[in-house]
Parts: C-alpha cells; sequence; structure tokens
C-alpha cells in the first residue's frame, strides 16, 4: 500500500511541476543547415519546458552568418526571449537591438518578433532606426533577416529632404 501512494504522490508532484525540463547555463552553439552555418547563439541560461517552449530569461545574443557562412552579416540581442516551439518564431522583449554590420544600420525597440522559417523579423512597436546620420521612427516594422532591407509601417517625426 506504501508503494502505491508514494507512486500517486510522486505522480502528482511531476504532473504539477512547471519549471523547466532542460537548463543550460552559459549556451553557446551554432545551428546549421546543409553543412551551412546560420546563426551563433549565446545565452547565459537557456530552459526548456515540457510544453516545447524555449527560454533565455537573461537574454540572448546572436551572430547571423551571411547566405555563403562565412562571415557574420547582422548581430541580435535581447533582455528575454521565448521561441514558441508549435508556431515556430521567437518573441524578443526588453532592448532589443537588430544591428547589420556590412550597412552600420541600428534598429532599437522594446519587442521584435523573429520568424527563422520565413527569415524576417517583425515589430508592432515604437522602433527607432539609425542609419550613417539620420534617425528614422515609428510605430511597426518589417525586415528581412540580416536586416538589409526594412520597411517602417508607420514612419512619424521630422524627415529632411535634400531638392539638390
Amino acid at each position: 500500500m506504501y508503494i502505491k501512494n508514494r507512486k500517486r504522490q510522486l505522480k502528482q508532484i511531476e504532473e504539477a511541476y512547471e519549471g523547466p525540463v532542460i537548463e543550460i547555463k552559459d549556451l553557446n552553439t551554432f545551428f546549421s543547415d546543409s553543412a551551412q552555418v546560420k546563426f551563433k547563439l549565446k545565452a547565459r541560461l537557456y530552459q526548456v519546458y515540457s510544453s516545447g517552449e524555449e527560454k533565455y530569461p537573461e537574454g540572448l545574443d546572436m551572430d547571423i552568418f551571411s547566405k555563403n557562412s562565412e562571415s557574420i552579416s547582422a548581430s541580435f540581442q535581447a533582455n528575454h526571449v521565448i521561441k514558441y516551439e508549435n508556431e515556430n518564431y521567437f518573441k524578443a522583449t526588453g532592448n532589443v537591438i537588430l544591428f547589420n554590420l556590412e550597412t552600420n544600420d541600428e534598429l532599437r525597440t522594446e519587442e521584435l518578433f523573429w520568424y527563422p522559417n520565413d527569415e524576417k523579423f517583425i515589430s508592432e512597436k515604437f522602433v527607432t532606426i539609425k542609419t550613417g546620420n539620420e534617425i528614422h521612427k515609428g510605430e511597426g516594422m518589417v525586415s528581412n533577416q540580416n536586416f538589409s532591407d526594412y520597411e517602417i509601417l508607420k514612419p512619424s517625426g521630422i524627415i529632411e529632404i535634400d531638392e539638390n
């Protein structure tokens, strides 16, 4: 009788547990496809939950490699990131920065969604993009994965036009 009760108690504890089933500290990994490096991820803490969600609760730094995997074309960082496994997208929040290393264009926002299958970033929040000596602001943004082609959906602010 004791063993049956003990097994029942353990099963109740397992069913009630909502924490991570995997936890890795100081994650440093590469993702590749067909022998081509696509991304390098670094995080102080990485957690996987039984639901399939992956969390980076202490932030994520990611290097995005060019199509030929020879160089890093963009970098990304955020204070908190969750990957939703079923829909295969990432939600980044808190001091999100996306930077193109070739053009030095820099995006800053508080929330950004990354869709790796579609190779694009989307934000519905306020964004600031610094390009050279210009600053562009607005609400909402769509970008390709290396942040070389992007559009602010609702631009705002003063825009100077050189008529020469």
